[in-house]
Parts: C-alpha cells; sequence; structure tokens
C-alpha cells in the first residue's frame, strides 16, 4: 500500500510563515483599508450615535365576550378586556440636554415609552403629559429624558439636496427584540424631492418630502435621513407599500421644517389645532362641472360636524380664494398658510361659493384628537 503524507500548515498572521510584507504588498493592504472605510462608513459614524430607539406600548380596550345565560357575575370576570400593544421606532437626538425628535406617529396615544441608547443605557418616559410633545397634523414630536451632555448628529440642508446623491437612513427596526442596542443602516439615494402628500384619513401634512429608496422599513420611523457628509437631512417617515415591507419608495421630512416645528413645541407646547376642512386643488374640469367663477383655489370637498368650519359658515363646494388678504391658488397654499397656526388664531378668508364671494371668519380650536 502507498502511504501517502499530509503535511499541514498554519498559517498565522504573527507567526514565521509569512514572509517579510513588500513595500508593495504594504501599498495595496493599506489602499483595500482605506478603500473600505468610504464616506458611507464616515457618515454612519458620524451620525450613528445619535439614534435611538423607542419602545412603546398602547391600551385598547374593548367588551369581553358576556355568556347569554349567566354573564360575568357568576365568574366575577371583568366586562371590559384590556390588551396591552407594543409599539416600536426610532429617534434621534437634537439637543445635547435629552431632547429627541421622532414621528408623532411612533408615540401617539402611548402611555409606556422607553428609550434606549446605542450604549445601552435606557431611560423610561413615565410623565408622557409633560415629556412628550406632539404635532399630529406634520407628524412630529419631542421626546425629552433626563439626560445631559448627549451626542448631537451633524445637521445639514434638505435644501441642497441632489436627486441621485448618496443617502442613508439610520434606525432600529427591531427595537428591544435583539440584545444589540446598535442602530441599523441601509443605503440609497435621493429620488426626488419636494413630494407633497394631504392623507384624507388622518389628516396628516407632508410638504417637500424627500424620497428615497434608502429602504425604511417598520421601525424605522422617526430616525435620521442621512448625506455622504453624515449631516441629518430628514426625518424618515414612510413608505409606500402593498405588503408593508419596502419596496424602495420611503420619504423623510426636510430637516429644517423638522426643527421648525420642533423648536416651536420646546418653546410653547403642542401646537396642534383643528380646522375640521378637507380641501382639494381646484382646476378647469371642477369649476366647469360646478359652474364656479374661477379655476383656481382650494376647493372643500368636506366639512366636520361642531368644527370650527362649521362654525364659520363653510360647507363643501365653496372655494378658498383668499386667506389673510394672501391669494390662494391651491390647496397646498392654504396648508402652507395655516403651517403656523396655533390654537385660538384667527384667519379672515375669503370664499366663493358658487358665484358669490363672502368673507368668513375662522377660529382655530385645539385638535380633539391631539
Amino acid at each position: 500500500m502507498l502511504r501517502r503524507s499530509i503535511t499541514v500548515m498554519i498559517l498565522t498572521l504573527s507567526g514565521a510563515v509569512w514572509p517579510s510584507a513588500s513595500p508593495a504588498q504594504v501599498f495595496l493592504r493599506d489602499e483595500i483599508a482605506t478603500t473600505r472605510r468610504n464616506a458611507i462608513v464616515r457618515a454612519v459614524e458620524k451620525a450613528s450615535g445619535a439614534v435611538v430607539s423607542i419602545n412603546t406600548h398602547r391600551y385598547k380596550e374593548y367588551p369581553r365576550y358576556r355568556d347569554p345565560f349567566w354573564g360575568d357575575a357568576f365568574f366575577g370576570s371583568p366586562a371590559i378586556i384590556r390588551e396591552r400593544i407594543p409599539s416600536v421606532g426610532s429617534g434621534f437626538i437634537i439637543r445635547e440636554d435629552g431632547y429627541i425628535l421622532t414621528n408623532s406617529h411612533v408615540v401617539e396615544n402611548a402611555l409606556e415609552i422607553s428609550v434606549t441608547f446605542p450604549d445601552g443605557r435606557k431611560f423610561e418616559v413615565t410623565d408622557t403629559a409633560n415629556n412628550v410633545l406632539m404635532d399630529r397634523q406634520h407628524d412630529l414630536a419631542i421626546v425629552r429624558v433626563d439626560a445631559d451632555g448627549l451626542e448631537v448628529p451633524p445637521l445639514g440642508s434638505s435644501e441642497e439636496a441632489i436627486i441621485g446623491e448618496w443617502v442613508i437612513a439610520i434606525g432600529n427596526p427591531f427595537g428591544l427584540t435583539i440584545r444589540d442596542p446598535k442602530p441599523t443602516v441601509t443605503v440609497g439615494v435621493v429620488s426626488a424631492v419636494d413630494r407633497n402628500f394631504r392623507p384624507e384619513e388622518d389628516g396628516r401634512i407632508y410638504q417637500g418630502m424627500i424620497q428615497t429608496d434608502a429602504s425604511i422599513n417598520p421601525g424605522n420611523s422617526g430616525g435620521p435621513l442621512v448625506n455622504s457628509l453624515g449631516q441629518v437631512i430628514g426625518v424618515n417617515t414612510f413608505i409606500f407599500s402593498q405588503t408593508g415591507g419596502s419596496l424602495g419608495i420611503g420619504f423623510a421630512i426636510p430637516i429644517e421644517r423638522a426643527l421648525e416645528v420642533a423648536n416651536r413645541l420646546i418653546e410653547g407646547g403642542s401646537p396642534d389645532f383643528w380646522t375640521g376642512l378637507v380641501i382639494h386643488n381646484n382646476n378647469r374640469r371642477i369649476a366647469r362641472a360646478m359652474r364656479l367663477a374661477t379655476a383656481s383655489g382650494a376647493l372643500i370637498t368636506s366639512v366636520e360636524e361642531t368644527s370650527p368650519a362649521q362654525k364659520a359658515g363653510l360647507i363643501p363646494g365653496d372655494v378658498i380664494v383668499m386667506v389673510n388678504e394672501e391669494l390662494v391658488d391651491s390647496a397646498d397654499k392654504v396648508v402652507e398658510i395655516f403651517r403656523e397656526g396655533r390654537v385660538g388664531a384667527v384667519y379672515g378668508l375669503r370664499v366663493l361659493r358658487g358665484r358669490v364671494v363672502f368673507n368668513a371668519r375662522l377660529v382655530l380650536e385645539r385638535d380633539p384628537n391631539s
């Protein structure tokens, strides 16, 4: 029998097996290391330390099934069942003294909130009435924790965003389901800018949104959208999806608008107000069908019962053509004018009904859903 000897060599970086590296090999090794630490990696290092995980619990109550013969008295069971519903989102530090920016839909109706930092520190927000400030209409919120000397990420400008440039979505889609509190990173490009949305079902307003194909997964809402310089240019907010997963169509609130709302919340509390109006852009086709005297302005399509709009005498079919002596050419213009609104503020409207023009006085009231 022919026996073959097999020699096993163990190669180590520190042992004497490797010959000393030549200058060319050292250069190549350093070049690879430099290439790996590209702009995306450096940007993540600059911003990720300020990104937090926000875990919340809401409570939902619904009636318990009652036995038609015995009822609940015999067994002493409660008639109402209270279910504890967990949820997860993200946020990022905007002030070193404990102020965190996120989306209002992340913390809305939450009675229990915990904030976890990348280094593992965890803060319980128990006094939600005083430590959570929300602007539901613009889907932004401030969560305040008892901490100082926090890391604030570099802030950029969404107005300087370039279509096609690299961007990074940072967030915590896993929440506390994994032990590692460090955020997750996805990369894409700026797909478009200045996208406007006004979903009628929840009354929120999204203007000038940044569109990106960087994956914004469930749990990433409220986290930062960062450019390749490591600067925050937006707040990741929602996606278009038919499955619930990312299809590469995500949207972020521009950082300038987000900070404007955040500063207003910090300085003066919640500005949530209610008009009770649903409006739509007027156009020639609508004007012709409704026999209106103008094809511009904001067409009122719905007015809620007992709302400020109803109290102002407005009805569906009216067209707002002027607000506070400022001409209105679209529904978006009305939204822009009301963006600085406060509860109790009075707005003078010039309204077209059919071919009759009249003035209306609308007083903003607190949003009953806030």
